[in-house]
């Protein structure tokens, strides 16, 4: 006996898959090498930091909410309205002004028809 698999369940680890890789090629754990930790000093280190943890966290909330176009919307939107502080953040108006940017970039390109591959 022949059985079928739905198609929709194929799109749905695509799209979960395209945010977990996302989220894995920003590795912090490089933050964490002996020789970056004197640059730990600067500001602009500390910014780069701050973009890269907010668009990790943002990648990871996709990943878990891209059962659907209109979940992983609905997901952005909370995310951007109630955006929660990270304590592993040098300076909160930097991670949230990037993690409102990855909110923003995510939202038009899949507005736009440019991630419609992963729900077909």
């Amino acid at each position: 006996m022949t059985t079928f698999a739905a198609r929709q369940n194929q799109g749905l680890k695509k799209a979960s898959d395209y945010f977990l890789k996302m989220y894995s090629d920003l590795d912090l754990e490089k933050y964490k090498l002996d020789k970056y930790q004197d640059l730990f000093r600067l500001s602009s280190f500390q910014a780069m930091h701050d973009a890269d943890l907010a668009y990790h966290n943002i990648y990871r909330k996709c990943s878990e909410n891209a059962t659907s176009k209109q979940s992983l919307l609905s997901c952005l939107e909370q995310e951007e309205i109630f955006l929660p502080a990270n304590h592993d953040a040098f300076n909160y108006d930097t991670y949230r002004r990037h993690a409102l940017n990855a909110i923003s970039e995510i939202r038009d390109h899949l507005k736009n028809g440019d991630l419609d591959h992963l729900y077909f």
